[in-house]
């Protein structure tokens, strides 16, 4: 089979290296950087897998007439035209559900950072004065049992988080566009309208795709509504944010501070104006690296070689999104 893998993660050594199988085809590796090259040179392609921040348009689909499976590595597609591909009778296929554990650690290390004042922390110790912030923080600072946690969205990813916090016994709440009722005892959360969401937690975490409607959905509103010492966390996607209302948010102490793994647009470029450095201390940054650990990566290449192989005896796909 003709494979392309466009990516900014994905190299030949490491699909190679978990799965050798791909060596027996015909596989070739783009960046994310190189789509000239990739419209030139790759019209042969029959399974295309693409990263999940990547953009897999019209002209793309057009230019691969044999094109026969386009799979994002991740659990994101949005860059992808998936109903022209529908249109076009080709099916997109996500990764959903390998790295929900990945992703819930990280969000319950930017809850926990964010309680603790994380990044003014390290600051203060390079800066020599360690026990100026512990006497500072000395009886100010909460720990997580102490606190409601509010989910924005109940997908697996949210699950897991729910299930991190509870067992450090935080209060866990959630709104979701369906309420998962029979869910709710089994995860020991409480449904809430979005609008008592924002106003009973002490953080609320973001755990939803980009669509038209979830768009900016952190916007001036949004933070009106939270605490004035609530923090926000966003692991899901950039786009759910208007940086602009955080950044105003956060000088404003509108709300106390937040954690963020993604952002928008990625790549996080100097100029971003939540880079401002009178936000330090009330951000934690960590570079898009939630979902992609050993396990989750292992999990992604095993879940690619099993729709390859899908495709190839006719049988059902997994993970099909249009």
């Amino acid at each position: 089979m003709n494979i392309t893998f466009y990516s900014s993660v994905s190299t030949k050594e490491k699909v190679f290296g978990y799965i050798p199988e791909f060596k027996e085809h015909n596989t070739k590796f783009f960046k994310l950087s190189e789509r000239d090259k990739l419209l030139a040179t790759a019209s042969d392609t029959e399974l295309l897998f693409i990263d999940a921040m990547g953009v897999f348009d019209k002209e793309l689909i057009d230019s691969m007439p044999n094109l026969k499976l386009i799979m994002s590595e991740g659990v994101g597609y949005q860059g992808v035209d998936a109903a022209y591909a529908r249109e076009k009778g080709i099916p997109v296929c996500n990764n959903k559900g390998v790295n929900d554990t990945g992703v819930s650690e990280i969000a319950l290390f930017l809850m926990l950072g964010c309680l603790r004042s994380f990044s003014k922390g390290v600051e203060e110790i390079y800066s020599g004065r360690q026990i100026e912030f512990k006497k500072a923080s000395f009886g100010a600072k909460k720990e997580l049992s102490q606190c409601t946690v509010g989910l924005i969205g109940f997908g697996d990813i949210a699950r897991k988080t729910a299930e991190f916090c509870t067992a450090l016994g935080a209060r866990v709440v959630y709104t979701n566009r369906t309420r998962y009722k029979e869910l709710e005892q089994k995860y020991n959360v409480t449904y809430l309208t979005l609008d008592e969401l924002l106003k009973q937690s002490d953080i609320v975490s973001l755990h939803l795709a980009v669509t038209p409607q979830t768009i900016n959905l952190a916007d001036n509103e949004f933070f009106a509504k939270m605490k004035n010492s609530a923090f926000l966390i966003n692991t899901a996607r950039g786009d759910l944010i208007d940086n602009e209302a955080l950044k105003n948010a956060l000088l404003s102490g509108e709300i106390a501070g937040a954690g963020l793994d993604v952002f928008t647009p990625e790549p996080l470029e100097k100029d971003n104006i939540l880079l401002d450095d009178r936000l330090k201390d009330k951000l934690i940054l960590t570079p898009h690296i939630a979902g992609i650990t050993s396990l989750t990566v292992e999990k992604i290449y095993k879940n690619i070689y099993e729709n390859m192989q899908n495709i190839a005896c006719q049988k059902e796909l997994k993970n099909r999104v249009n």
